[in-house]
């Protein structure tokens, strides 16, 4: 399932005034997919520039047009998450910027000084990371119903990513090649975004004026709540374990058939689909 790619355009909109903690009673798990977000305008357009530089290099032309779906869905993303993110700004937390500065900086270097092997090394570090934490979120039947806006987008997004999973690996191993380079470039890809990600929202968690539950409290909550326990390790940890073994590839990663009705289903809410 969800193994061809489509580029679709979608009409989210958001509010001038958004509630930064949109999972009820549960800063640190808003926090962690605004961080998300606030990454993406800078991590995807560096994707976007790393295929396009393997473009050239690419001779298979089932992996080309996989690279071009990729450009194409990832372009949509990031500009997406910039409206949303405009949003968040006005919400408060003005040091977001002196940190969204430093992620545009290293990307721009990457791109800049480092090599074509190491970008898209970094690139399936990323895709491989995200996707098979995005599985394991998505479980058999998305994030749930009558979900706001802002997850709505999050969940098509997710979706999309499901749908390019293989290229990044792809173009890799066809431009480059290379288990342990691939490994210890992407391990280290894995250790950058999630050490930036960390401190963001430790940041936001300082910030906010969110009353602060107790661990007990913090857990019933979770408990009650479907998307929490979505994000929980239980759900994210087996997915993620094997993509460090040396015969992993996305190819084998097995998507719920549920996954297909909720692409269909933004497929008919995209102002356009390609």
């Amino acid at each position: 399932m969800l193994d061809t790619i489509h580029v679709r355009r979608m009409p989210f909109d958001f509010s001038d005034e958004i509630d930064p903690v949109f999972i009820k009673d549960d800063p640190e798990q808003s926090f962690s997919f605004i961080t998300g977000s606030l990454l993406l305008p800078y991590l995807e357009p560096y994707l976007i520039r790393s295929m396009k530089a393997a473009q050239s290099h690419v001779t298979d032309p089932k992996i080309l047009d996989g690279l071009k779906g990729f450009i194409a869905q990832e372009g949509q993303h990031y500009r997406m998450h910039m409206k949303f993110n405009a949003s968040v700004r006005r919400a408060g937390f003005p040091g977001l910027q002196a940190l969204e500065k430093e992620l545009s900086d290293d990307y721009q270097r990457f791109t800049n000084t480092k090599s074509l092997r190491f970008n898209l090394a970094y690139a399936e570090g990323f895709e491989a990371f995200t996707m098979n934490a995005i599985k394991g979120m998505m479980g058999p039947n998305g994030l749930g119903d009558d979900l706001p806006e802002f997850l709505q987008m999050i969940e098509w997004h997710f979706i999309e990513e499901l749908e390019h999973r293989t290229v990044a690996f792809d173009v890799y191993d066809h431009v480059c090649g290379g288990y342990f380079y691939r490994l210890a470039v992407g391990m280290w890809a894995q250790w950058h975004f999630t050490s930036w990600l960390r401190r963001a929202k430790a940041y936001m968690m300082k910030t906010s004026p969110a009353p602060k539950l107790s661990a007990k409290e913090m857990a019933e909550v979770r408990a009650s709540q479907p998307l929490s326990r979505a994000i929980s390790a239980r759900n994210i940890l087996p997915g993620l374990l094997r993509i460090y073994l040396p015969g992993y590839t996305p190819h084998d990663v097995e998507i719920a058939p549920g996954l297909q009705v909720i692409a269909d289903r933004y497929s008919e809410m995209a102002i356009k689909t390609t």
